[in-house]
């Protein structure tokens, strides 16, 4: 089976109290070609102190926080979307965590699924 690279593309604002167990139910995944990028939306909590504390994640600080929450996190996920390098792409909010085989779990269905999922 061929190692395709995932990319996990994080959504932060103000979830200091939630970072270490999300970014911990990533780097303890079963699959492990995984990429982290997780887009600050200008928290005012210690979030950034809390992401460079862990090594090899792609940290992007916005400048600029707009009105609506919604907006801000389909920017944050846009922006971070730009950056990724994954042939796979989940999202997550900070303050949400992954099972420790989800990411084996779906990319073993995308490359197996011919049928549903059209893979070159």
């Amino acid at each position: 089976m061929k190692d395709i690279k995932v990319s996990v593309l994080i959504a932060n604002y103000n979830n200091e109290k939630y970072l270490n167990e999300c970014i911990n139910s990533i780097k303890k995944q079963t699959y492990q070609n995984v990429e982290i990028i997780i887009h600050d939306d200008l928290s005012s909590d210690n979030s950034i102190e809390k992401i460079n504390k862990y090594k090899n994640i792609t940290i992007i600080k916005n400048k600029k926080r707009g009105k609506y929450g919604s907006y801000n996190q389909m920017n944050a996920y846009y922006r971070a979307f730009k950056k990724s390098n994954g042939e796979i792409i989940f999202l997550l909010d900070s303050d949400d965590f992954f099972k420790k085989n989800k990411i084996k779990i779906i990319t073993d269905i995308f490359l197996n699924n011919k049928k549903t999922v059209s893979y070159t």
